[in-house]
């Protein structure tokens, strides 16, 4: 059985193109965003295979996940190996007058269905709000000096 991680969204005032390159990005970390590590296991075209690993209670927690990227729309996140018996999740990125509208959301499964419901989803749903936040502060300073992704070209 498995559980909605019900949308999180948040604007930020950056070029959809823009903040698509920072949330795909695998090996860095956005300042004041929640610690995690990533690191680039494969790669063929637009999907990547990546080690993940955050905190969680009482340790980290490893993931095994296959990311497809769709830019500037839209990144699709599987996780191949980890704790939980399921979890897809996606990023969707709208723009419209220069700011970009991003949305989290996606599912959980396991066994025990408690477990799902109310320990991983909430887990997931607090660490997407402070990743979230973080991108937003380092994509709307990254735009601000960006050549490549001005603002003037967004609008």
């Amino acid at each position: 059985m498995t559980e909605p991680i019900h949308p999180v969204r948040i604007d930020i005032n950056a070029p959809r193109e823009l903040v698509f390159e920072m949330a795909a990005a695998v090996g860095g970390s956005l300042p004041d965003g929640p610690p995690h590590a990533s690191e680039l296991i494969r790669r063929d075209g637009n999907v990547l295979v990546v080690r993940f690993s955050a905190p969680a209670p009482f340790r980290f927690f490893g993931f095994l996940e296959e990311v497809t990227l769709r830019a500037p729309m839209r990144i699709d996140y599987r996780v191949l190996e980890g704790p939980l018996d399921h979890v897809v999740e996606w990023l969707d990125l709208d723009e419209a007058g220069g700011v970009t509208t991003v949305t989290y959301a996606g599912e959980v499964g396991h066994r025990i269905p408690l477990v799902a419901r109310f320990i991983a989803v909430p887990a997931y749903r607090w660490y997407m709000r402070r990743t979230l936040a973080a991108l937003k502060a380092a994509a709307e300073r990254r735009a601000l000096r960006s050549r490549r992704h001005s603002r003037a070209a967004a609008g």
